[in-house]
């Protein structure tokens, strides 16, 4: 036999031995992936039974710290199933890709050596045999199928990925995919939003409110509430709801209570993958639950010295949580929320100094808590909170910290303006009035700022400064007239707002870490050890009234419905008019 003929021979039978092999594998990979598509369900975390038996549990008695191990194994189990069904349906495609490639391959290879030399044949002869166009769609078919396979196989992984990250990755937890329904209208007198109520600052709509109370006979006192854990955050108002922080080492919980009457609506108590509490160290001072939380009147935002930053809804539900890693702070995490049309604005100063590099400020989507905008701040760690300014041409995020007072775009995280006015650590907010901002802490001074300019303003928009006997903690309150400046030594300063001219000083006994809250022409100010001082906001100081709550507070007061609510260190009151 011609030699180039049994060479040709032995081509042609090892191409089909080899088109016989990789085409039996392909089928039986193929029919493999076939199968754990049928056996494998969808990737509904939180459907497993065990976690919906232990968050309603865990909503009838968050102190289980046992089934809270348990929840947490079992979200690492599923989240392990999951990344072992990517890998294997990943490593399923490559090797259905590569068998079916090689049959194709070895298919066509079998059909050349099988055909002939070619012979001449005349122009009507050049019509496709059948068994020419079945070989050629035989073959489209073997090279498409691997291409069909591999996009499908992406698909899928890239829709589970898509539910996987719908309720969380490694540092955050989202429970509930989609955003809250909107909020029913609620009457403005029945809000107090965030920390130092409506803007920030202090001022509450003038309403008419008890000026006196008495917690031993019971005067103007509607009600009074345990509250089951340490916290200095303050309470928040929305409609028929008040919520309230507290926490500590063993669970980090967001209370929502009947404003009318202190029953206790429900209890969350937060569950965030990837926290470390061993990284935690609890500041008995500052507490775990000092920051304020705020709400949008759809779900509740919570911040803790863990922290923490998670999204309740109205019914007590989780929606979402974050961990941003442990806090490097001397005396504790304690900055107040704020929210701006969709985002969460959060303050995180911390590190030893600027140089640290630590500090940041962030724009949270409120919807899912994923990070919009993130901005290095150089700054000192600080325990102020941001105020939102609103002008007919923009609207403004101050911050403070040292060294430097920076506003922001609160939608952008973009930087408008800084001065280099601040030392020390800075604990109390900014407060603003009639186009002057005004910041202050203790051993430095206190600077009044035109607000509303374009980068660095240290020389260029101070108004005035002031520097005797400054807050440490307490925040300001202005009406645009008068400024008051009540601090640690008991003393309380009324200052012209326009000049920063000392109008009138006034001695107490006590210290003032709460801050002062302004209703109509009147001024409510609580010292630690719970007597709050009622005084006309005049340029001479005169007393109204003072009344002692018999139990240290340290916290601002809420206002809404003409009802004070004031957080002590075991207690929660209501104080108003009696029927």
């Amino acid at each position: 036999m011609d030699p180039e003929r049994l060479i040709r021979a032995f081509d042609r039978k090892a191409a089909r031995s080899l088109a016989w092999v990789s085409g039996l594998f392909s089928l039986t990979v193929a029919l493999g992936l076939v199968c754990d598509a049928l056996g494998r369900r969808p990737m509904l975390h939180f459907d497993s039974p065990i976690l919906l038996e232990g968050r309603a549990a865990l909503r009838a008695d968050p102190n289980q710290e046992a089934l809270i191990e348990r929840i947490r194994a079992e979200d690492q189990v599923l989240r392990e199933e999951f990344f072992l069904s990517r890998d294997r349906l990943l490593l399923g495609g490559y090797l259905l890709f590569g068998g079916l490639l090689v049959f194709a391959l070895s298919l066509r290879r079998m059909v050349f050596l099988s055909e002939g030399l070619p012979v001449p044949v005349s122009p009507e002869d050049l019509v496709p045999h059948p068994k020419e166009t079945r070989l050629a769609l035989i073959s489209a078919l073997s090279l498409a199928a691997p291409t069909a396979l591999v996009v499908f196989a992406a698909f899928a992984l890239n829709r589970e990925q898509g539910e996987l990250a719908a309720v969380g990755g490694s540092s955050e937890q989202v429970l509930l995919a989609n955003a809250p329904p909107p909020a029913p209208p609620v009457p403005e007198e029945l809000k107090w939003p965030e920390f130092r109520g409506p803007n920030g600052i202090g001022i509450a709509p003038p309403t008419e409110l008890p000026q006196s109370w008495n917690t031993d006979t019971g005067e103007n006192i509607l009600w009074k509430a345990q509250i089951p854990l340490p916290g200095n955050s303050s309470p928040i108002l929305w409609g028929d709801r008040l919520f309230l922080t507290c926490a500590d080492l063993s669970a980090r919980k967001v209370l929502c209570l009947d404003p009318k009457t202190g029953a206790v609506r429900w209890t969350c108590a937060l569950i965030t993958p990837g926290l470390s509490m061993e990284e935690i160290e609890e500041k008995k001072e500052a507490t775990l639950a000092a920051p304020t939380p705020v709400t949008d009147g759809k779900r509740v935002y919570a911040y803790f010295g863990t922290n923490e930053l998670a999204a309740v809804d109205f019914e007590g539900h989780q929606a979402w949580s974050k961990w941003f890693g442990a806090p490097d702070n001397n005396y504790g995490v304690s900055s107040s929320l704020r929210l701006h049309e969709n985002l969460i604005l959060l303050q995180l100063d911390q590190g030893g100094g600027p140089e640290d590099g630590k500090s940041r400020l962030y724009g949270i989507d409120a919807a899912t808590g994923n990070v919009v905008w993130e901005v290095k701040r150089e700054v000192s760690a600080s325990w102020s909170s941001p105020i939102l300014i609103s002008s007919p041409t923009r609207s403004e995020l101050l911050t403070a910290a040292k060294p430097w007072v920076i506003s922001y775009d609160p939608k952008t995280g973009k930087e408008l303006w800084r001065a280099k006015v601040l030392q020390g650590e800075v604990a109390p907010l900014p407060v603003h009035a009639d186009g002057l901002a005004y910041t202050v802490t203790e051993y430095a001074q206190l600077t009044a700022i035109r607000v509303g300019g374009e980068g660095d303003v240290t020389n260029t928009h101070v108004a005035w400064t002031f520097d005797q006997e400054l807050p440490d903690v307490a925040s300001p309150v202005t009406d645009g007239r008068f400024l008051i400046l009540p601090n640690s030594a008991g003393k309380v300063r009324c200052l012209d707002a326009k000049t920063g001219k000392v109008l009138w000083t006034q001695r107490f006994k006590s210290t003032f870490w709460s801050s002062p809250t302004l209703v109509g022409d009147r001024v409510y100010l609580t010292d630690n050890e719970g007597k709050t001082t009622v005084f006309k906001m005049a340029e001479t100081y005169e007393q109204v009234a003072q009344s002692d709550l018999g139990e240290p507070v340290i916290t601002s007061i809420a206002i809404a419905d003409s009802r004070i609510y004031v957080r002590g260190k075991e207690h929660l009151f209501c104080i108003g008019a009696k029927p």
